[in-house]
């Protein structure tokens, strides 16, 4: 019964964590790069990738804890089995031996083998559901306002927080002059 209740409370907390971090680094992206979010109202069929690409660039879960099953040899050093290691997925996910132009936010990068979700058998359960919850929120408030920005007397803060990544506080300032009306399908 203890293994149930601390699977759900895993679940309770990626699940919340992962989607929330997702959309306010979107926003935090775009602010940072307004290039890529006209690009993205001139072209809306680039909302996945750009997802992908807020994953890739600030992924929301940074580090994770896994333990070898054996023996892995790594640049000549080997880690042994039953060992702790710390993999630190935002990090391998701006390698630039992986990424070209890895410090650079574009909403087309294709392709993009991110692993901000996990990979194999530690693939994240909830991925699926995180990209829909931020298709749904970009694409609501992307029509509904026209410009956002930060604010400019206060800063935003980023969480304090070693395995998971965005903000704590984002103060912004937007205009909604913008309204689209589109077919919900």
């Amino acid at each position: 019964m203890e293994d149930i209740l601390g699977f759900f409370q895993l679940l309770l907390s990626a699940a919340t964590e992962t989607t929330t971090n997702l959309i306010d680094n979107a926003v935090l992206s775009f602010i940072e790069n307004p290039a890529q979010l006209r690009r993205l109202r001139d072209d809306p069929s680039l909302l996945g990738s750009a997802i992908e690409e807020v994953v890739r660039f600030r992924s929301p879960g940074q580090a994770m804890f896994r333990e070898t099953t054996r023996d892995v040899e790594l640049h000549g050093r080997t880690i042994p089995a039953g060992a702790f290691v710390l993999v630190m997925v935002g990090s391998a996910n701006r390698d630039p031996l992986r990424f070209a132009d890895a410090d650079v936010f574009d909403i087309a990068r294709d392709p993009n083998p991110h692993i901000a979700f996990g990979h194999g058998i530690h693939y994240c359960l909830g991925a699926a559901l995180a990209r829909l919850e931020a298709r749904v929120a970009l694409t609501d408030l992307f029509d509904r306002i026209e410009s956002i920005e930060l604010a400019s007397d206060e800063p935003w803060e980023p969480r304090k927080a070693l395995h998971v990544h965005g903000p704590a506080r984002l103060p912004i300032r937007f205009s909604s002059t913008r309204r689209v009306e589109r077919q919900r399908t």
